[in-house]
């Protein structure tokens, strides 16, 4: 009888629940949609429903896991968009485009959190070069990306529309307005009259409806608490990482052993720096470490000078800095830089300093002539660690790579 009683119960107050998220979730989906300037009809979006529920039915494991992944990125944006007076439901945009991953990349060659063409990352201030992607810098691009999403606003005077023009472009959004007769949204997203055909692309009007579907799914208790992820709603605006300045040629393994930071953690936070060390030709850098470290970088970190860092290389017969650059793996030019050469011109037994940590390890390309001893002993290291290293490996060939771990 009591088992009974309890079962009624639980019933009871699920239904209660159920029907409490129900009125909860309509003024949530409002609130949004009021944020990006868009009619409440929108609600009745047949193919925005059908997205929702295929996210909420199939797809909410993954939706979770990308949240929970975010850790740093989504809070950091959310408040950026805020502090910028933008619609902090924007976030979604980044989770659309990117999954927040800073190194997502597409085959149309758009980089980053927020997906910036070259040509756009250059109107909007990004600088990509051989040392740095800035689309790749979690604050950079986001900068940019509120610049940019502030232009589109201004241009076509609500958010909903900044939003698809960021996605399918400024003339092509133009265009679909003068041929729909309307900048309404439900007007844009409908079938042309006579005719199978749309006004916007797929992937645009799939863009926005998938937006506010992740805005509104990602407030709803009852999917936080199936889900047992309820702490995912209390997240706050805090920033989780700190910004620091560095001077030219730190390296991220040098402050990742000073402040105690796994080094692929430094490498995620700053995926911009493509060879994990600061641009040579730079005054000072803003590097990114976990906030909470901020006082152990203030209070331990040094400059070293380059000589302690990375490899310094003495020029043998035949060197050439094309040649250099494809042993060590990194691009000619940086050698160049990092050396203050004028020229390529390089002389027997020149030291040159190769911009590749010196550090627990580093990778090697075996050139004609190399033998594991003549390779031992241009790094300091005993064959048979050597071999170790390489997974027993006693034979090479000029164009393998071999691991020295010093």
């Amino acid at each position: 009888m009591l088992k009974s009683v309890i079962s009624i119960l639980a019933i009871v107050m699920a239904l209660h629940a159920s029907l409490n998220d129900d009125s909860v979730a309509q003024n949530r989906d409002i609130n949004v949609l009021k944020s990006l300037d868009i009619e409440e009809t929108f609600l009745r979006d047949k193919e925005f429903q059908e997205l929702r529920e295929n996210y909420w039915l199939y797809r909410s494991t993954i939706f979770i896991q990308i949240l929970s992944d975010a850790y740093i990125y989504f809070p950091l944006i959310k408040k950026m968009l805020s502090d910028s007076g933008l619609p902090p439901s924007l976030v979604y945009m980044a989770m659309a485009e990117s999954s927040f991953k800073n190194r997502a990349y597409s085959r149309a060659r758009a980089v980053g959190i927020w997906q910036f063409m070259p040509k756009t990352a250059e109107r909007f201030g990004l600088e990509v070069n051989m040392y740095i992607d800035e689309r790749r810098d979690p604050v950079k691009s986001t900068e940019a990306a509120i610049t940019y999403l502030n232009y589109l606003y201004k241009e076509f005077g609500k958010w909903y529309l900044a939003v698809m023009a960021y996605n399918c472009g400024e003339g092509r959004l133009m265009k679909a307005i003068k041929q729909a007769g309307s900048d309404d949204l439900n007007a844009l997203l409908t079938v042309r009259p006579g005719t199978k055909r749309q006004y916007l692309p797929m992937e645009t009007r799939k863009y926005i409806r998938k937006i506010i579907a992740m805005a509104s799914l990602s407030q709803s208790e009852n999917l936080m608490m199936s889900t047992n992820n309820m702490h995912l709603l209390n997240r706050g605006l805090s920033f989780p990482m700190a910004s620091v300045e560095v001077g030219p040629g730190t390296t991220l393994r040098e402050i990742s052993e000073t402040i105690g930071v796994n080094y692929q953690e430094m490498k995620t936070l700053n995926a911009s720096l493509n060879y994990g060390f600061v641009p040579p030709y730079v005054d000072k850098f803003e590097v990114h470490i976990p906030y909470d470290k901020l006082a152990d970088f203030k209070e331990n970190f040094k400059r070293r000078n380059p000589d302690e860092k990375y490899i310094i290389y003495r020029v043998r017969p035949g060197d050439t800095l094309s040649s250099i650059g494809r042993r060590f793996n990194i691009h000619f030019k940086a050698i160049k830089d990092f050396n203050h050469l004028k020229g390529s011109f390089l002389s027997l037994n020149q030291k040159l300093v190769i911009p590749v940590e010196k550090a627990k390890e580093f990778e090697y390309v075996v050139q004609n002539g190399d033998t594991l001893s003549s390779i031992a002993r241009k790094f300091n290291v005993k064959v048979e660690q050597l071999i170790d290293s390489n997974n027993q490996r006693k034979k090479i060939y000029a164009g393998d790579k071999l691991l020295i771990q010093k």
